[in-house]
């Protein structure tokens, strides 16, 4: 299984950017409300052009408020990779997976179980209620994963562009 290891140095985030933008940028079933929300898309059905430049910069936030948990391969390659918002409201402390990828050849397995294993740690190390992701309308291998992991859909998110 893959070392899995909270990274916050800007060389690990470089090469997280690029992984994520290798790994999902040719596959618009993954946006999501959240993928307009960032500037990752502009429409909901096509990546921003300069996607791999707008995660850098997504990247230099990695830190108390944003974690990125990193899998590598034995070769060092990184092999998966998610970013975790950690919010602190009045009333509920929750996490928000805002972005999980796992390089192609390492999916099916058990690599995405291990992380979010390891995202739940740390979340109930910090004593959140709850973890929240959102995932695009048609990315169903997606949906099926997390619903084998114990997540529950809650809602529909609606949009009108202006």
């Amino acid at each position: 299984m893959a070392d899995l290891d909270w990274a916050d140095d800007p060389a690990t985030a470089e090469a997280v950017a690029r992984f994520f933008a290798r790994t999902i940028g040719d596959d618009p079933r993954y946006i999501s409300h959240g993928e307009i929300q960032c500037g990752l898309s502009d429409d909901g059905l096509h990546w921003h052009p300069e996607l791999e430049a707008r995660f850098r910069e997504d990247m230099r936030d990695i830190g108390e408020e944003t974690g990125l948990l990193v899998a590598r391969a034995a070769d060092g390659e990184i092999a998966g990779a998610a970013i975790v918002e950690w919010t602190v409201t009045r009333r509920v402390r929750f996490a928000t997976l805002a972005d999980l990828s796992v390089a192609p050849g390492q999916r099916s397995t058990g690599l995405g179980a291990h992380m979010l294993a390891a995202i739940e740690c740390e979340a109930r190390r910090r004593g959140m209620a709850w973890i929240f992701l959102e995932s695009g309308k048609d990315n169903l291998r997606a949906h099926g994963f997390f619903e084998r992991h114990g997540f529950k859909e809650l809602s529909h998110v609606f949009a009108r562009r202006l």
